[in-house]
């Protein structure tokens, strides 16, 4: 029987938070699911300074971001940011390593 969206369990936010922390500028995957209840996985990196825009604008939007919980992805396949809630992770893999929680059906 295949889960539901409604049955998967997120990873806490601080455990989602502290192992994005982990993989560092690692290249990763994030599974999560967007406020419209869209499944969602993302390819990418989390501080590409290649990337990165370093104007106050840049600066300002990045605060508001992590105030809202918020986590900025560069995603490699569509060469653009992305971004996701911390709170809404149900997968991250990294460095040979997969962590999921699925909730019952």
């Amino acid at each position: 029987m295949q889960k539901t969206n409604q049955a998967r369990r997120f990873l806490s936010e601080q455990r989602a938070l502290a192992m994005l922390a982990d993989v560092g500028t690692k290249f990763l995957t994030v599974d999560f699911l967007k406020v419209n209840g869209e499944p969602r996985t993302v390819n990418g990196l989390l501080h590409p300074t290649s990337k990165m825009v370093g104007s106050e604008r840049g600066i300002a939007q990045g605060i508001a971001m992590r105030a809202r919980g918020q986590v900025p992805i560069w995603e490699v396949k569509t060469e653009g940011w992305k971004s996701f809630y911390a709170n809404r992770v149900h997968g991250i893999r990294a460095k040979g390593l997969k962590v999921e929680t699925i909730g019952a059906a």
